[in-house]
């Protein structure tokens, strides 16, 4: 393949060796022989042939490194995860906890609207959107709907950016026309209260989503502190205990469970899964690119204060801005 150099505009059929020739002090690669500016990148760079998948000397098939002492279990026998019912071990964490949820037959998370119970939080969430009414959000411009406030904020900042001079009393954002502004305020209307803690919803199955929350019944005699399921009360209890079962193959750090593994090794290997599709910047952890960053780009202010009413983007935000009306009383 034929690419032209962006320094000196050659065309070149091996544009990594020959980019070489621009760089004052060459840092190559041994095994893909790409080059780099600086030792450090091509140290980071290293890591990655280092992480590659493994190839086992058994069955010959391949698996990364988190995944590969897992594979080798299975030509062991060893089963380190055993059912304290019946008796039954497994290789993995995964099979084990899946396992334990047919016993009990523990279903905890109900769907209000339609009976239909599931194994965890997740299942139930993925299900309960499918009661949303598909034109909840509407976009004032084109009419395109959306299932929540934020995909359609997106979509108007995204599509129909253009001169902005209608503002919203609540929080101020600017917005292009009559139309987007009253698409956007839907935001601010939240008649959907929770009559546990009083937090607002603007769609009804918001609201029986976080209540879920309220119904923790599992409770740590430790610390106090609740879980909705058993599992989830298990996995706390590693807390206190010290337990960590799940290390990582690079540094030997050790974890409680395997979503906190997961989102380590992603320090080791650069993996960025979650990428903003407005500016391109990503990241390691779903929850900083949905919660933190596209708030940078959507400006929607979720949290607001009932004194005032000024919005922010933040709850710690908020928090902070509260003391100013406690100091004032």
């Amino acid at each position: 393949m034929v690419t032209t150099c962006e320094v000196c505009k050659q065309s070149v059929t091996d544009y990594r060796r020959h980019k070489s020739l621009h760089i004052k002090e060459s840092h190559t690669c041994e095994v893909c022989n790409k080059v780099f500016k600086n030792s450090t990148r091509l140290n980071k760079h290293k890591l990655k042939h280092l992480l590659k998948k493994d190839s086992c000397e058994i069955c010959n098939k391949k698996f990364a490194p988190k995944s590969y002492a897992g594979h080798m279990r299975i030509h062991s026998g060893e089963t380190p995860y055993e059912c304290d019912m019946c008796g039954k071990s497994f290789v993995n964490y995964a099979s084990y906890k899946w396992h334990m949820s047919h016993h009990s037959g523990e279903k905890p998370y109900k769907c209000d609207m339609c009976g239909k119970s599931f194994v965890n939080f997740s299942g139930m969430k993925r299900h309960i959107f499918i009661h949303i009414d598909e034109k909840a959000y509407q976009c004032g411009v084109c009419r395109k709907s959306f299932s929540t406030p934020y995909q359609l904020q997106r979509h108007v900042d995204h599509k129909h950016a253009t001169e902005k001079t209608y503002q919203c009393e609540l929080c101020g954002r600017m917005f292009a026309n009559q139309e987007i502004l009253r698409s956007h305020t839907d935001i601010h209307n939240k008649p959907y209260q929770c009559d546990i803690c009083g937090k607002k919803f603007s769609k009804n199955p918001q609201l029986i989503l976080h209540q879920y929350g309220h119904d923790k019944k599992y409770k740590c005699e430790i610390c106090d502190k609740a879980f909705a399921t058993s599992s989830r009360l298990k996995l706390h209890l590693m807390v206190h205990t010290g337990k960590k079962p799940f290390k990582c193959h690079v540094c030997s750090n050790s974890f409680s469970s395997l979503q906190y593994l997961r989102i380590h090794e992603r320090i080791h290997t650069e993996e960025r899964p979650y990428k903003c599709e407005i500016c391109g910047k990503s990241f390691r952890r779903k929850d900083h690119l949905v919660d933190k960053h596209m708030r940078i780009h959507t400006q929607i202010k979720p949290y607001f204060c009932q004194v005032c009413n000024k919005c922010f983007n933040r709850s710690e935000n908020l928090k902070a801005h509260m003391k100013i009306h406690k100091d004032k009383s």
